[in-house]
């Protein structure tokens, strides 16, 4: 039997973190777990993420990966644990009491955080120019909310969603109503809109499912290009993406944490072994083993 792959980067321990310390991870979580309908769906005992870190999700349907990343954006109830995300403080434990987040502090924490999810929560109604526009709304020190409701933007801000969107190919696109958009085009939209946010932290729940293959290319780069700035995380379903959109890979099988491994150490074979049905009692380092021998 060769080398098992993961044996030298299995999931971090609290004790051999080599980064930064809490004080400075972007994302910070302990013992967190969530429970649906009496089930536990997700268990991460410790996770530390760190600025500027091009991180991705991967696993099986089903694995957790979207309750993860909806959890580290306050979207998801938490069962017990805590999460610590730029700085603030939030989840359940029955040992000390957690102080919950104000409405405030929920408020600045969502503006320095940019999130593309399945539900993509443009206004139909407005176009891909206004719904890119209003990603501007969490620099309020630039762009006052009142400038929202009576659509009166600076022609600067106007100028820099019209090149988000057409970085994009979305050039032709710039006074269609979101609802008239195609799902792909819908998608894009909601990445362009992230470029006049300026987030801190980005959230992306599969960014390139609706899109084609030159498409997706577009997109990744353009993610990339933030990520220079930013924290990325990604839940990615096509693997053949992750050399483009992950320096760090995380494995997530039945709500577990599998493994946490720098993009060049992940291989084929473990990738294998995360997809793949388990025998009865088989557990995931053991598969990995069976598969590399």
């Amino acid at each position: 039997m060769g080398d098992n792959p993961v044996k030298n980067h299995a999931v971090k321990d609290h004790a051999v973190l080599d980064n930064a310390g809490v004080d400075n991870a972007v994302v910070e979580i302990h013992n967190l777990q969530l429970h649906r309908a009496g089930q536990c769906v997700l268990h991460i005992p410790h996770l530390q993420l760190n600025p500027g870190e091009r991180v991705a999700l991967v696993g099986p349907n089903g694995a957790g990966k979207s309750t993860l990343l909806s959890a580290m954006g306050g979207l998801a109830p938490v069962s017990q644990g805590t999460l610590c995300v730029l700085g603030r403080r939030f989840g359940a434990s029955a040992v000390e009491p957690i102080r919950p987040l104000s409405a405030p502090a929920w408020r600045a924490l969502r503006a320095e955080m940019g999130q593309v999810m399945q539900a993509l929560h443009l206004v139909p109604r407005l176009s891909a120019l206004d719904n890119v526009v209003l990603g501007a709304l969490a620099r309020r020190s630039e762009f006052p909310l009142w400038r929202s409701w009576v659509r009166c933007y600076p022609k600067a801000l106007l100028n820099e969603a019209r090149l988000a969107l057409e970085a994009l190919g979305l050039g032709h696109c710039l006074h269609t109503r979101a609802e008239k958009l195609s799902g792909g085009e819908q998608q894009k939209t909601s990445l362009a809109r992230l470029q006049l946010q300026k987030p801190k932290l980005i959230l992306a729940d599969e960014p390139t499912s609706a899109l084609d293959p030159a498409a997706t290319q577009q997109a990744c780069e353009f993610l990339n290009a933030l990520a220079h700035q930013a924290t990325l995380i990604t839940v990615v379903h096509d693997t053949t993406l992750l050399p483009i959109l992950a320096d760090r890979v995380l494995g997530l099988k039945a709500g577990q944490l599998v493994f946490d491994l720098p993009i060049h150490a992940l291989t084929p074979q473990v990738l294998t072994a995360l997809y793949q049905r388990e025998a009865s009692g088989e557990s995931f380092t053991e598969v990995v083993g069976g598969v590399s021998s």
